[in-house]
């Protein structure tokens, strides 16, 4: 299976490259997460139904999310370049390009946007079918939603396979990935499934942890750097076995 053997590849890339991965993302992660501990800003401490947000609040709240962001985006680049290129870091961190950072985190917003308008239309296609042939049934919502989730992920997928090559300075199209990836959507949703899986099974030993406890603490600063650096490494392996041909080894 394919999907499987990406899934794998990906994770030995970071595991199998331990002191490099934390060479290039260790510290920007770290700094990240004392932006948001040092303004308050964690997320036990977000309450997103709070309506009396103070500007002092919002202010912290917007300074974390563009400190990582940037952060997340240096990392990917770095990485993607360090796989692809055996580009290495001189210092304590990678080498910060802002042009290279700005036009992935571009890319990475277009994409987003394509995803975020067709799941949209697929949610509100299927809902009105569903309803239509099934009624107002909870599984009518259901099943939209799931067709949703499938779809977006199949095209963010699909579309993110070439994001990679703008962190390599490269000749990219919008649509590389997608031409590049075709015949291969049942792959990528299960690729996407593995995804999600990784996620859900990290997050759960959370529910036996007191919250807010040190060792709470630690395993969510364990396993988001997990699922940051296995993400970045499944787009660099989609990318160098679609569009550079490499072999799955």
């Amino acid at each position: 299976m394919k999907a499987w053997a990406i899934f794998v590849h990906s994770i030995r890339q970071v595991f199998g490259n331990l002191p490099e991965a934390l060479h290039v993302s260790g510290l920007l992660y770290l700094v990240q997460l004392a932006v948001a501990v040092g303004l308050g800003v964690t997320p036990g401490s977000i309450d997103p139904t709070a309506t009396d947000i103070t500007p002092d609040r919002a202010l912290a709240v917007l300074v974390v999310v563009l400190v990582m962001l940037v952060c997340t985006l240096w990392i990917a680049v770095s990485w993607h370049r360090f796989v692809l290129l055996g580009e290495r870091p001189n210092g304590y961190i990678p080498a910060f390009n802002l042009a290279r950072i700005a036009d992935y985190g571009a890319w990475s917003l277009l994409i987003g946007l394509v995803v975020v308008a067709l799941a949209a239309v697929v949610f509100i296609a299927a809902s009105i079918l569903l309803v239509s042939t099934l009624g107002q049934q909870p599984v009518a919502a259901w099943l939209a939603m799931l067709i949703t989730i499938v779809a977006a992920f199949a095209v963010l997928y699909r579309l993110s396979t070439a994001l990679p090559g703008v962190a390599l300075n490269r000749k990219t199209g919008f649509a590389d990935g997608w031409v590049a990836t075709t015949g291969e959507t049942q792959t990528v949703l299960i690729l996407a499934f593995f995804t999600g899986l990784i996620g859900i099974v990290l997050s759960t030993p959370l529910s036996l942890m007191s919250p807010g406890s040190m060792i709470a603490m630690l395993w969510e600063l364990a396993t988001g750097w997990v699922q940051l650096m296995v993400s970045a490494s499944i787009l660099t392996t989609l990318y160098g076995h679609y569009i550079e041909k490499r072999p799955l080894v």
